[in-house]
């Protein structure tokens, strides 16, 4: 849950203890790719914290025909596109590399959340790009850049072409835009906008600061931070808490 990810930042001993014990779990490489190497480097963090991944062995490099979006409990995450909404697609790099897959389910608009990756049909006419120069890091306000990720996503349902956003592995940055499109054009709160997308692709995570500024976009659209009962027989994925005092640290 996000309460406890959020403790893990105040264990006793900090990063190097929880590295010594469960080296399997982190990694210390942020998002490094650059425009002139292959669009999908090797390992992609998962839940940023400063230097700090926690992974959950999930990974968007895998392959896999096209599908609706629904996975399967226990099946590989797919690395092709994730339809959300109709025309509204879920990625990674590879996806928004891959021309075949593209004009398929055709998208003519790529989202392109991440300060350094190549817009790599941005030359032949076909395509309109919007990139995001942000990085995978607790540090980076991504927020501020909804306003405009909202319009162009917008811009593209309007004409009926079909979109893709994406950053480098498909779990943190283009999770929290699509979320905060979902949130305003559909009137949902974090917790329904959230379940929506974990329902279709099961392996995202933003991290913890993006979850904080979707947690103020909540606010500032006004919406209700309670979330609403799932129908019965379905999970609930994510619940905010709806008291701001348990981000508080005890003065004692």
């Amino acid at each position: 849950c996000l309460i406890c990810l959020l403790a893990l930042s105040f264990l006793a001993g900090g990063f190097h203890k929880f590295q010594a014990e469960w080296p399997h779990l982190c990694e210390t490489n942020l998002d490094t790719a650059s425009a002139s190497s292959s669009p999908v480097p090797p390992a992609a963090p998962v839940v940023g914290l400063g230097g700090l991944s926690l992974s959950s062995d999930c990974s968007d490099a895998e392959s896999g025909p096209l599908s609706s979006g629904m996975e399967s409990e226990g099946a590989s995450p797919p690395s092709f596109p994730v339809q959300i909404l109709p025309n509204l697609y879920l990625g990674s790099a590879r996806d928004s590399a891959n021309m075949d897959t593209l004009a398929k389910l055709g998208i003519r608009y790529i989202l392109n959340v991440t300060p350094n990756l190549p817009n790599l049909f941005e030359k032949n006419g076909d395509f309109h790009y919007k990139q995001i120069p942000i990085s995978d890091h607790w540090s980076q306000n991504l927020s501020q850049f909804f306003p405009e990720a909202i319009e162009f996503i917008d811009e593209a349902l309007s004409r009926n072409c079909g979109i893709l956003v994406h950053c480098l592995a498909g779990i943190s940055r283009s999770v929290t835009v699509t979320v905060a499109y979902l949130m305003q054009k559909l009137n949902l709160s974090l917790n329904d906008a959230y379940d929506l997308v974990k329902r279709k692709k099961s392996n995202i995570s933003p991290n913890f600061n993006f979850m904080g500024q979707l947690l103020d976009f909540e606010k500032s659209l006004g919406l209700s931070r309670a979330s609403r009962r799932p129908p019965s027989g379905q999970s609930c994925f994510f619940t905010s808490p709806t008291d701001d005092s348990v981000f508080e640290l005890d003065p004692t």
